[in-house]
């Protein structure tokens, strides 16, 4: 007997495939990510940073320090003249980062009383907390230790007894281009003389810090 159901459905092989074509587009939409959800975000990485500063005492903080000649230099221990570079390491999606770095710090010329000059340098690690507030700012904070503070003039390296004591760090940042922020800080920092005299070199410091 001839079967019926083949002259009114000639095409079978066809129209499953066609309904197969039809439900794909479907099946794709269903094991997408439902609307609105955004890919996983990169993971945020080290950037390596350095900068330069200008640094200054809003007061008066002058120190007199004595030769092996028996001349006495007297100048600030707030410097003039800082450079650093390190890292900033991320910590926490928000944007908070700690930035490592070390630098180099020096100070404007010791008026002498035998008529020659003296500078003191001095070599400090920084450990500060980063956060932004917004695109453009950001505020931070953390600790240095001035490591090697020497005073230096004609025939003459010593630190004068000096020993650094751990200083406080007050700053923030506003990027004015891509990777490059203007910094203002606030430094309390101390030295300690023979174990005695407390002598002040805080400071702050302004300049441009290059971030990438």
């Amino acid at each position: 007997m001839t079967r019926h159901t083949d002259r009114f459905f000639p095409g079978r092989p066809t129209l499953a495939l066609a309904i197969a074509l039809a439900c794909a587009p479907a099946a794709f939409a269903a094991a997408s990510p439902a609307d609105g959800t955004s890919p996983e975000a990169t993971p945020a990485r080290i950037r390596p940073v350095a900068g330069v500063l200008v640094t200054g005492t809003a007061g008066t903080n002058d120190v007199g320090v004595t030769n092996p000649d028996g001349s006495v230099a007297v100048g600030s221990l707030s410097g003039r003249y800082e450079a650093f570079a390190g890292a900033e390491f991320p910590i926490d999606p928000n944007g908070l980062s700690l930035r490592l770095t070390a630098g180099i710090h020096t100070s404007t010329s010791f008026s002498n009383s035998s008529g020659g000059s003296e500078h003191f340098t001095r070599y400090p690690f920084e450990a500060t907390l980063w956060y932004p507030l917004n695109d453009k700012l950001r505020v931070g904070g953390g600790t240095r230790y001035s490591a090697r503070g020497r005073f230096s003039g004609p025939g003459r390296k010593s630190n004068d007894g000096l020993a650094a004591t751990p200083a406080l760090i007050f700053g923030v940042g506003y990027m004015i281009v891509p990777h490059l922020l203007l910094d203002a800080r606030y430094v309390y920092e101390r030295f300690e003389r023979d174990g005695t005299d407390d002598l002040e070199a805080s400071h702050w410091g302004l300049g441009l810090t290059a971030i990438y």
